[in-house]
């Protein structure tokens, strides 16, 4: 399928909406679409939430790196971590997330990848997926979101991402962990969508390839310069054309649906006070983004780095 391309002066004329949105949601889960003028609580990665009876936690924002510059945690968000009783994350990164992930990701009705997408992208497909060590029988058991957003996601090499960093720095301390959703609620967001929808997915995110590189680079000096605003300006340059109902569709159940939820379930933690909590980094920022879904509930927000 064909999507209109957008004339980008970063990243070139192949800049296409779907497979760029389904990159930046996965690595930073983006916030709700705005302005880049005026973003709502658009600098800072560390916030001091106040519940007004005295209980007081941090939402920290992170991104899906293993960079040390990012894996490492600066003094002021180390100290909130630390001083902290128990540690909040979007799911709990245990060993039943990860088995459930990767059965979920494979078919079982006895349908192969390749007469889905048919032979001409399989093999597109194949040859992306050999350079991350995905051997071809392995491939042709996946199903196409799978597919899409292992190639999205930067190639890890230890493992050791940021999410993953604090979950296993928690268990080391001995703090209680929790998830704001199931693994369930976030394989589904993918699992329910049409066959045609996860091939079209799939066939973007292999065409800007080639973009990655760029766009990780620049996501992360924005990240380490927490500076959500600019985020969300890469994002809007970004989206400006393409497949404008894959895209809405995924907006709407990766971003913004998951925004009112995890500020509604945060509510149970946030009552007791001195919880750290650590989300993507564009969940936070915008009019519909966590933080101000947290204002509007009675907590005082405040920037803290």
């Amino acid at each position: 399928m064909e999507m209109a391309r957008v004339e980008s002066p970063r990243y070139g004329p192949r800049a296409r909406r779907g497979g760029v949105l389904l990159i930046l949601a996965l690595i930073l889960l983006t916030g709700s679409r705005v302005s880049a003028l005026g973003v709502v609580n658009g600098q800072g990665l560390l916030w001091k939430i106040d519940n007004g009876d005295g209980g007081v936690s941090y939402l920290f924002g992170t991104i899906h790196s293993e960079d040390p510059s990012v894996s490492t945690l600066p003094a002021v968000v180390e100290k909130a971590f630390m001083d902290s009783d128990q540690l909040v994350l979007e799911v709990v990164l245990d060993t039943s997330m990860m088995i459930y992930t990767s059965k979920a990701m494979l078919f079982t009705d006895g349908n192969r990848l390749s007469s889905v997408l048919g032979q001409q992208l399989f093999r597109k497909a194949a040859s992306a997926m050999e350079e991350r060590g995905i051997p071809e029988r392995l491939l042709d058991r996946m199903k196409p979101w799978a597919v899409a957003t292992a190639l999205a996601m930067p190639e890890m090499r230890t493992g050791m991402f940021l999410d993953y960093v604090l979950y296993t720095r928690a268990q080391e301390e001995g703090m209680p962990i929790h998830g704001l959703e199931t693994v369930q609620e976030q394989i589904g967001i993918f699992e329910d969508m049409s066959v045609e929808d996860q091939v079209a997915m799939l066939e973007e995110t292999l065409q800007q390839r080639d973009l990655m590189e760029g766009i990780f680079t620049e996501l992360l000096q924005a990240y380490r310069a927490r500076d959500l605003a600019r985020l969300v300006r890469i994002n809007e340059e970004l989206m400006a054309s393409g497949n404008r109902k894959l895209a809405e569709d995924l907006r709407a159940r990766l971003i913004n649906e998951r925004n009112y939820r995890m500020a509604d379930r945060l509510s149970a933690y946030l009552g007791a006070g001195n919880v750290f909590v650590a989300v993507g980094a564009l969940h936070l920022p915008g009019e519909e983004g966590i933080l101000r879904l947290l204002d509007k509930r009675g907590y005082t927000v405040t920037a803290v780095y």
